[in-house]
């Protein structure tokens, strides 16, 4: 195999010549070639592994930075005693060549670092060679031992475009160019070769595009940005994240303002992470409801006395059907205050909470406040002994306390700890989590309300919800923290019916299952939001019926359109400094800018 590879290599110098009668517009998709795919490592699917790059020659910083956005891809100097003692089975090593300019491969001393790779059978390598013109001749690269390598691309620009093209390639977010749009130069070139260059399909990650991808240029969208600063500056929020995407791409990702109305307050980044609130019901319990479903563990028609009989005991809950439940069916309350009770001349109470964390005291709720871990069953107790109302539309949190202890009953382990493992770094998110201040700097979680009644301090880096707080920042109803990106992936999830990335989390018939209406005089579906029967309501009265998703107290809205194949995602915190301002909702700020998008596709 190591002969052939070269020869392709070799060749390599030849392309753009041989490229020169692909227009200008198709020449963009033609920037990468595939010569070698082994094991069909390309494109990247389950990223429960460790990826990581190293560089010959310049940094293709562009490249870095867009894989850096489907999952953390550390830059690791080769030279590092931690390069060689890391490298698992499992394990990805992306190198990439790219000369500075006025030189050329030849002078970046690669002998040593290729005879290294021998010395590590266990990695798989992923080789990309960044090259404009000429500058890459058979003397640069033959004699390389590329038959280490298991893929091998090539890029005929260095660009920062052709760079990011080249990561979601790696990644899967597009696909390179099909070998009917090489032209017959090249072919030629190939010939008796019989060396085809590799096709690679995406595998349903979002694709970073632009306008021109899906139709629509920029201007068309240029209205959210004025409602987004005009919701700013009459004090409907700080600051918010705003994201876009139409047929799997991702053609708007915007962020305004400032965590706080403090002086100096942080920026608003894209990478920062917002309390998303009830956005957890459908992001975290109904995908788990899914997933379980799927995999034949769970039947929402069943009764929550099945799941759960040692909590439910011999009372009404117990007969509850969990589809009724999560379509706020059943007669459940809408919410309880729980923390009034723990409240002492209006203090936290001593004897359920203390300052220091130990073995009673083990669930934290704020900064230096930590619960009895034992207060959770007087939580569930109250909830059993409030008396359940009529069967008819009524939404309820309440509903997904129990839909956790379901699911956990299920799985042996919390809810949030197999999220993470099992569906969300597979997806390769990395921004969104319960508990945030275990993943990310504190600076960049938004923080949400000063809490004067209860925890009597700003709430930052933990769940707003004060029941979800109780229960020790993982709720079924609340909890997860997440930037705009992230939570759109999960959305495009549901429109891809469960696939994602190479994997299989429901089907199609779960999701159109899940997602459509239940029952008469209530909109809602099996844990998502829906349109009214007239239109709007949560989403903007341009969605479609078949449209879904859900918004979150602190501000947020998540919504997803098969019909468009449109995701519309904001995030803030509105409830800064205070829960009681809803100008948020009062200035139609989040329909407002659906509508944009919507009339932007003519609708």
């Amino acid at each position: 195999m190591k002969y052939p590879i070269l020869f392709v290599l070799s060749i390599l110098c030849l392309l753009s010549a041989a490229n020169a009668q692909i227009s200008n517009e198709s020449e963009k998709d033609s920037l990468l070639y595939i010569f070698q795919n082994n094991e069909d490592l390309l494109p990247l699917d389950k990223l429960n592994r460790t990826v990581f790059r190293t560089t010959h020659g310049m940094n293709p910083s562009g490249f870095g930075d867009m894989l850096n956005k489907f999952t953390c891809v550390p830059l690791i100097s080769r030279d590092s005693s931690s390069f060689f003692k890391s490298c698992m089975p499992n394990d990805v090593h992306i190198v990439s060549f790219m000369a500075p300019e006025n030189d050329s491969i030849a002078s970046l001393a690669l002998d040593n670092f290729f005879k290294s790779l021998q010395k590590l059978p266990n990695e798989k390598v992923i080789a990309i060679i960044f090259g404009v013109k000429n500058k890459y001749n058979t003397n640069h690269i033959i004699g390389l031992p590329f038959s280490n390598c298991t893929s091998i691309l090539y890029c005929n620009d260095t660009t920062e475009y052709a760079q990011q093209e080249a990561a979601q390639l790696i990644m899967g977010a597009r696909k390179n160019s099909p070998p009917n749009t090489i032209s017959p130069g090249i072919k030629y070139i190939l010939g008796a070769q019989q060396i085809e260059q590799k096709e690679i399909k995406t595998n349903g990650r979002l694709r970073y595009a632009n306008f021109s991808t899906v139709g629509l240029n920029e201007d068309d969208l240029n209205r959210i940005d004025s409602i987004a600063l005009n919701g700013i500056s009459e004090g409907a929020f700080p600051g918010c994240q705003v994201l876009v995407s139409i047929k799997g791409n991702i053609i708007y990702q915007k962020s305004f303002g400032h965590h706080t109305y403090e002086s100096g307050a942080n920026t608003v980044k894209n990478s920062d992470v917002y309390d998303i609130a009830s956005i957890t019901k459908i992001a975290g319990s109904t995908l788990l409801a899914m997933y379980l479903e799927h995999f034949n563990l769970f039947n929402v028609d069943d009764t929550l006395g099945k799941y759960v009989p040692e909590l439910t005991g011999n009372t009404a809950y117990q007969k509850i059907i969990i589809r009724e439940m999560m379509a706020h069916q059943a007669g459940l309350k809408s919410w309880i205050p729980f923390y009034i009770k723990t409240l002492k001349d209006g203090e936290l109470n001593p004897q359920i909470y203390r300052s220091r964390k130990d073995s009673v005291y083990s669930l934290e709720v704020a900064e230096n406040i930590f619960i009895d871990q034992d207060y959770t069953k007087r939580m569930y107790e109250k909830i059993l002994s409030t008396p359940l109302g009529p069967k008819k539309y009524k939404y309820s949190d309440l509903c997904y306390y129990f839909t956790q202890k379901v699911f956990e009953s299920i799985l042996g382990e919390g809810q949030d700890a197999f999220l993470h493992r099992a569906i969300y770094t597979p997806m390769g998110l990395q921004n969104i989590r319960y508990h945030p201040l275990n993943y990310f700097k504190k600076e960049r979680i938004v923080p949400t309300e000063h809490d004067h009644k209860f925890r009597k301090q700003l709430v930052h880096g933990y769940v707003h919800d004060p029941g979800a707080a109780m229960l020790g920042g993982v709720g079924g109803h609340a909890g997860l923290f997440s930037n705009a990106a992230d939570l759109a992936s999960i959305m495009q999830l549901f429109l891809q019916n469960g696939s994602y990335a190479g994997n299989k989390f429901f089907t199609a018939s779960i999701r159109e299952k899940f997602t459509k209406k239940q029952f008469e005089n209530n909109r809602r579906a099996i844990g998502f939001d829906r349109p009214r029967e007239n239109g709007g309501g949560t989403c903007d009265k341009l969605a479609s019926q078949i449209s879904f998703g859900h918004s979150g107290f602190t501000g947020a809205l998540a919504w997803a359109d098969p019909r468009d194949e449109v995701i519309f995602i904001f995030l803030s915190n509105r409830v800064h400094p205070d829960q009681e301002n809803w100008k948020i909702r009062d200035m139609n700020i989040r329909t407002d800018m659906q509508q944009v998008v919507y009339k932007a596709l003519n609708r």
